[in-house]
């Protein structure tokens, strides 16, 4: 990283030769440099000129710009009147098709979008009305009427399809509901034409008036820009003279030459600011010296700084947030094991066995990564420790290395998001034609021993005892979109968080004793189910 402020210096550039006044400008600039006044009052002289001739071309632009802004409003909305209609018609043509596969198939969901398609009519119909630019007086009246008389038609419909009627279905939609339908068209594809009609001729009108307007404030630009100009020009020149030898002192100093003194004949604000530049020159060389050290010490904890980033980046990639952030910080007690109680989570993804014979390496993996992605995501919105991946399983810890008085709570409300992500990662799988996955998860709560533990050259942070194997088991047992927990969880979680459902005492592997399980799911799926 290059120094924060570094200091060049270079040969004094030359004095510049003369003042630099335009010969032209030249009888104007003395003049208003004798005029018998103070710098200030000179400047704020001219300042109003310039400002009361920027204010006309302010005005006149603001009056150009609100009359456009009026007309592009009027061409906006007649668009979306236009497109809103457009959309209407679509809605119609798509419930004839929706009833005719809903005829054709007896499948609910065309039912469900005819009624979707009906709302959305009806929307536009009160969007449209509220934005109607032209005279369509007793327009969205008959829309309403006839849609009504179109929806009784499609009562009528659904009636005799419901009674197994279809033949007598197909004969009031063809004769009815099918002709309503159409006079809807006809009244739209009218209000249509007349909304295209009034967009060209808004056309026609904004391209004349922007033509004039466009000239009438260029020509009265020009004026007031010019006029500005020249006394801008002229003001700024006799401020400009006296600021030359200044400006000169200023770039010596730039150089790096803290000598340079101003020397000007000016008994006016001029002479005050030379005076101030002097005393500037004598203290920027000490302050010069004191910032270098600073700037050296500076640099050191920037790139202490960032150099921490980095090995806090390149840990993420191989340990969970809060082990990477405690090791980087210095924090106590990962090099230590020791007892702690945490609730361990096991959630086992199946199906990916099937799909490693049906799908080439690389889209297997890429398909396995995808998945762990969205289930770390979900662990790390809990703050939950990654152990690790078990092939296509994941093992979590909470409550270290950071304190989570609610660790139990946070496990299974990270299972059921997992399982609630699950069903939209399914759907996508289910909809390539590859293989159904599920998961099964199971959490135990208690006192386990966590820290380092490996060989000198390979160590891992991970937990060890009978509530990992017991959580490992739990997972085992679990259905397909099942979390399986045990008493102690249960007994951590608030009230309402989820329905428990017993699930017998369970004799598993590794563990001595049956052990009471508990089949767990949020209150909103078992109110649904």
């Amino acid at each position: 990283m290059t120094s924060l402020m570094t200091r060049t210096p270079d040969t004094p550039p030359p004095p510049r030769e003369g003042d630099g006044v335009p010969r032209m400008l030249r009888p104007f600039v003395d003049f208003v440099a004798r005029i018998p006044s103070r710098l200030e009052t000179k400047l704020l002289a001219g300042f109003l000129v310039v400002s009361v001739l920027m204010l006309a071309l302010g005005i006149i632009g603001l009056l150009v710009v609100n009359r456009m802004d009026s007309q592009l409003d009027r061409l906006a909305t007649l668009q979306q009147q236009s497109d809103n209609a457009h959309e209407m018609l679509y809605t119609i043509t798509a419930q004839s098709h929706f009833r005719t596969m809903a005829l054709l198939t007896g499948e609910q969901v065309w039912t469900d979008k005819i009624a979707n398609a009906k709302a959305t009519f009806t929307s536009l119909v009160d969007d449209t009305e509220a934005i109607a630019v032209g005279d369509h007086e007793g327009l969205f009246d008959e829309l309403r009427g006839i849609d009504a008389r179109y929806a009784v038609a499609g009562a009528r419909v659904e009636e005799l399809q419901a009674s197994d009627d279809i033949d007598g279905a197909l004969r009031v939609h063809i004769g009815s509901e099918h002709e309503i339908s159409h006079e809807l068209e006809d009244l739209l594809n009218e209000f249509i034409d007349g909304t295209e009609q009034m967009v060209a001729t808004e056309i026609g009108s904004f391209g004349g008036d922007r033509r004039f307007l466009t000239i009438a404030l260029a020509a009265f630009s020009v004026m007031s820009l010019a006029g500005a100009a020249v006394l801008g020009a002229v003001i700024s020149w006799t401020v400009i003279r006296p600021v030359h030898k200044i400006d000169h002192a200023l770039d010596t100093l730039a150089s790096g030459d803290f000598t340079a003194r101003v020397d000007v004949p000016n008994r006016d604000e001029f002479g005050k600011l030379s005076q101030n530049v002097n005393r500037a020159s004598e203290q920027l060389e000490t302050l010069y010296g004191r910032l270098e050290t600073v700037n050296r010490d500076l640099q050191a904890q920037v790139d202490e700084q960032v150099a921490m980033l980095e090995r806090t980046s390149a840990l993420r990639r191989y340990l969970s947030p809060q082990i990477a952030d405690s090791i980087v910080a210095g924090r106590r007690g990962l090099t230590e094991s020791r007892r702690a109680e945490l609730s361990i989570a096991f959630v086992d993804i199946r199906g990916f066995t099937a799909l490693s014979e049906q799908s080439e390496p690389e889209e297997m993996a890429a398909t396995l990564n995808h998945f762990l992605t969205r289930m770390t995501d979900i662990v790390f919105r809990y703050d939950g420790t990654l152990d690790k991946y078990i092939g296509d399983a994941l093992m979590v810890f909470f409550n270290d290395p950071l304190p989570q008085p609610d660790h139990a709570e946070r496990a299974v409300r990270m299972a059921l998001d997992m399982q609630r992500e699950l069903v939209d990662l399914r759907a996508q799988l289910t909809a390539a034609a590859l293989v159904d996955v599920t998961a099964g998860a199971g959490i135990s709560t208690g006192y386990v021993t966590v820290g380092n533990f490996g060989s000198p050259s390979r160590m891992e942070y991970t937990v060890m005892g009978n509530h990992v194997n017991l959580a490992s088991r739990l997972a085992d047992e679990a259905g397909p979109g099942e979390i399986l927990i045990a008493e102690r969880t249960l007994a951590l979680l608030p009230g309402g968080l989820v329905v428990a459902t017993p699930a017998g005492h369970l004799d598993l592997k590794g563990v001595q004793r049956p052990i009471a399980v508990y089949r767990v799911a949020a209150p909103s799926v078992v109110a649904g189910g």
